[in-house]
């Protein structure tokens, strides 16, 4: 890793449009001050501090959660009459925390995520309540008779209904529903660690020696970060809006609705997006030392403009979603739509100029809207 660091050289770079960002008074993302000096990054040291700074934690919280759900569930399932109320209610606490992990770790996915296909694993959309109840029927008792039950009534939403929408909830303790919810839970568990230990061996290889996986592999990471752009907006927010009748029948089937934790679950996604966008912290990192968001990594290049033009816009975007909430209420809609919009200029943003000035071509992903 020391003839990492030697071979890469630094420049001081002049980022004037990181100012207009600082005038806004919002102090989660932290531009590179103008006087600050900022390396020349290089593909094979972007991969290194994604995967070793972003990737790699995430993917550990997300395991520590996921291994604390399933103990919760078995909790709740040999629960009395006097203890079951509370435990239901800790083991829906563990969920939100576990979802709230994945959803963080998975808004932009890459590598494992995609090769493992762990969104249709643990987070097929939308809940098919029959299937779980003939799931449940089924009766499965161990890893290989879970085999045989089909995606769409697994993972989260899954357990999502189980604790929250069906009728079985109250009667979950020492139920087959319980047992079945308990084998959900190990499942999630699974691959959680399997996401962890895929992206630990990710952070901790060399990437100078690979140096030509370096620049596809962040090829892969742009398109995808712009395919988790698109999911965010279109299927996640405008679309569940667009699709409720007129008179507000047909209730829009926003994520994680029945657990009441939809705006939580875009704010998780866009901590994610964001997060690999723009620098967060006011020092720019040595290759290396942390992660190189994109915008850092464009005044690197010396692409000041084009780098202020994204912070600002990211910007727009955080301010915008707050006031984004899953209602169909004219108000509740109007900010909805707003921070649609600004998340569509953002997307074009990264398309049309981000993307080319990276040399990376934009093609079509799984995370796309339709």
């Amino acid at each position: 890793m020391r003839q990492f660091f030697s071979l890469v050289r630094s420049r001081v770079v002049f980022g004037i449009g990181a100012l207009a960002l600082l005038a806004t008074g919002h102090t989660s993302a932290q531009p590179v001050p103008a006087n600050v000096a900022v390396p020349f990054y290089t593909p094979p040291a972007f991969m290194y501090g994604v995967h070793r700074h972003w990737y790699a934690p995430r993917s550990a919280e997300f395991a520590a959660q996921a291994d604390a759900l399933a103990p919760a569930i078995a909790q709740l399932c040999s629960a009395n009459a006097a203890t079951a109320a509370d435990a239901l209610q800790r083991t829906r606490a563990q969920w939100q925390a576990s979802v709230t992990a994945w959803d963080r770790l998975a808004a932009v996915a890459i590598g494992p995520l995609l090769q493992r296909r762990s969104q249709r694993q643990i987070d097929f959309a939308p809940t098919r309540p029959e299937l779980i109840e003939r799931a449940i029927r089924s009766a499965p008792a161990d890893a290989l008779a879970m085999e045989r039950i089909g995606t769409p009534a697994k993972g989260f939403p899954a357990l999502e209904w189980l604790l929250w929408t069906s009728p079985l909830a109250l009667d979950l303790p020492h139920s087959p529903a319980c047992r079945y919810a308990q084998q959900l839970a190990l499942e999630i568990s699974e691959e959680a660690r399997a996401l962890a230990q895929a992206f630990g061996e990710l952070a901790a290889r060399d990437w100078l020696a690979d140096e030509e996986a370096a620049a596809p592999a962040m090829g892969e990471m742009v398109n995808q970060w712009v395919g988790g752009l698109e999911r965010l907006r279109w299927a996640q927010m405008e679309k569940p809006l667009r699709s409720t009748g007129q008179g507000g029948h047909n209730a829009p089937m926003f994520p994680r609705s029945a657990s009441g934790t939809t705006a939580q679950s875009w704010a998780a996604q866009w901590e994610g997006i964001r997060s690999l966008a723009v620098a967060l912290e006011r020092q720019a990192p040595e290759p290396g030392q942390g992660l190189v968001a994109l915008e850092t990594y464009l005044r690197g290049r010396g692409l000041n403009p084009l780098a202020g033009k994204l912070a600002a816009t990211v910007q727009q975007v955080q301010q915008a979603l707050p006031a984004a909430t899953p209602s169909v209420t004219p108000a509740g809609s109007a900010g909805l739509l707003t921070a649609t919009k600004s998340l569509g200029k953002l997307k074009r943003l990264a398309e049309a100029e981000v993307a080319p000035a990276l040399e990376v071509n934009i093609g079509f992903s799984d995370a796309d809207g339709d």
